[in-house]
């Protein structure tokens, strides 16, 4: 039940007062929820830039691999992969998140964009 309607439940009239008081209070709530949508909004257009930043990056990190010096190739190492093992003439190993995503959405075709939903004829 709204606030009115408990006014008009017990008989009492709203005066300018509480008028004033309940319509500060609507603003200032309607602030809030602006506030956090704006919040919302940034966040989400942050993280695509970094996700196609980081699609980006790996897209360019065999040729990146390959130019670079041994100290960074390890560090490349250290920051995708864990758990490397030599079997014979076979590196078994493990990926790091969120490298471990990229591989596997890879294998799936997920990430690949879709037909856009307003397609016109080709001329």
């Amino acid at each position: 039940m709204t606030f009115y309607h408990k006014m008009l439940v017990i008989g009492c009239r709203i005066t300018i007062d509480m008028y004033d008081k309940k319509y500060k209070d609507f603003r200032a709530k309607q602030e809030q929820i602006k506030s956090k949508l704006s919040n919302l909004e940034n966040a989400d257009e942050t993280y695509y830039q970094t996700v196609t930043s980081l699609l980006q990056l790996a897209s360019k990190a065999p040729e990146l691999f390959k130019r670079s010096e041994m100290p960074q190739k390890r560090e490349l190492l250290k920051l995708t992969l864990q758990n490397l093992v030599l079997k014979g003439d076979k590196l078994e190993f493990n990926l790091l998140k969120p490298f471990d995503l990229l591989l596997d959405l890879s294998k799936t075709g997920l990430w690949l964009r879709r037909p856009d939903s307003n397609r016109q004829p080709r001329s």
